[in-house]
């Protein structure tokens, strides 16, 4: 779907050498048509032209950025399609209403821009894999029925040329799509795989970073809550010296495993922030849900621990979390700074631990993390975030996870 999209993108944004190619095609036919046809033919038929291949230039125009979702992707994929047959309509038409008997110089100047612009739109219309095809044998079909049933011989040889050449065309049309298809799927795989991490499949450092910024923005927009939590194994240097690097690598995938796991809704963005430290950006969600998506994570652990790990015991995490309502005055980094020195509180305190940041106040151009000594910033009323079931699911600053 998003090779799809990416396809329409590519035509919608070219609409302007569309809209230019189209009218002078069509200027070009009326002037060498102007003696031969009625005025007020050519004339009509070159101002519908022009007028819808404008309205089209100015839809696409106005349509917002491509979302990666299926519906939206259909949506313009209809449009592009009942433009692309509409468009072979009119330069269809032309066949019939300016085709003129006995004129061999003006049909055979007919046919020349008929088949030149459906040879010029070989290359955009074969971004998609229908487009192309649909254009061909609007414009083709009534052009090929008018020639078959005129009189001489150079329409007839030219009746019997035109199905060769565009099939010809049409087996281009088909390489060409193939081959984008293949290059636009190379380069969001490759995409993909530097946004995600090799080892546990799930995002990475960089894609972690631009989804926190991202959602950084966005809570200074709505004035929601946006929390973040850090985590860290502990030991995990002692594992990897005593059991190997082939275990260490199992942990980290369980460790991955957990946090995939615990980012339940769409907007949850867990991550490999690197080496044995993983995050968890969860938007809308205030400190009381914070408590609950760790205390989860933990009972998944232990679940963990307890049904799978027998030859080597599965280490325990250290969780710092913070939560702040975003603002101009602040910064994402700020907040990452927040939870990250939260982590380090929990592990000096023994880890196993959660701790929530505990950032000094900052200063009025600091003013964005704005944390209490003893807690994340409240929670704005009306947000409607996730949050605990109850208040004892909250964890204070340096408590023991699962009561140990």
């Amino acid at each position: 779907m998003l090779a799809k999209a990416e396809h329409l993108r590519v035509i919608f944004k070219n609409s302007l050498i569309v809209l230019l190619a189209n009218v002078s095609a069509g200027a070009t036919l009326t002037a060498g048509l102007w003696s031969a046809v009625p005025h007020s033919r050519l004339l009509a038929w070159l101002a519908v032209l022009a007028v819808f291949h404008g309205a089209r230039w100015i839809v696409t125009r106005r349509l917002p950025r491509m979302p990666p979702d299926v519906a939206a992707v259909r949506q313009r994929e209809i449009l592009l399609l009942a433009a692309t047959t509409t468009s072979g309509l009119v330069w269809g038409s032309a066949a019939i209403l300016f085709y003129v008997p006995h004129e061999p110089a003006a049909i055979l100047f007919l046919t020349l821009i008929l088949v030149a612009m459906t040879a010029a739109s070989t290359a955009l219309l074969s971004f998609h894999r229908f487009a192309y095809p649909v254009f061909l044998g609007t414009v083709i079909v009534p052009l090929g029925v008018r020639l078959a049933v005129g009189d001489g011989t150079a329409p007839m040889a030219v009746t019997v040329v035109i199905p060769v050449y565009f099939s010809l065309l049409l087996i281009l049309s088909r390489q060409i799509y193939r081959f984008t298809h293949e290059a636009i799927v190379t380069a969001l795989l490759r995409e993909r795989h530097a946004l995600v991490d090799h080892l546990t499949a799930i995002p990475n450092r960089r894609a972690f970073e631009e989804f926190l910024g991202r959602e950084w923005l966005r809570g200074v927009r709505t004035k929601r809550p946006l929390t973040l939590i850090v985590a860290d194994v502990d030991d995990f240097k002692a594992y990897n010296d005593g059991y190997g690097h082939a275990v260490g690598d199992a942990i980290l995938r369980a460790v991955a495993s957990l946090f995939r796991q615990a980012a339940r809704r769409g907007t949850d963005v867990p991550a490999r922030i690197g080496g044995d430290e993983f995050g968890l950006l969860a938007p809308e969600t205030d400190p009381l849900g914070a408590s609950r998506i760790v205390l989860n994570i933990e009972r998944s652990r232990d679940l963990l621990a307890r049904n799978t790990y027998k030859a080597w015991p599965l280490p325990t995490l250290s969780f710092g979390l913070c939560t702040v309502v975003p603002s101009d005055a602040g910064s994402a980094f700020e907040l990452f700074e927040a939870a990250d020195a939260a982590l380090y509180e929990a592990k000096g305190a023994g880890r196993n631990r959660a701790a929530d940041c505990r950032a000094r106040r900052a200063s009025s151009s600091h003013a964005g993390v704005n944390t209490t000594p003893n807690c994340s910033p409240p929670f704005v009323p009306g947000a409607s975030p996730r949050h605990a079931e109850s208040p004892a699911d909250s964890l204070g600053p340096g408590e023991v996870l699962g009561g140990r």
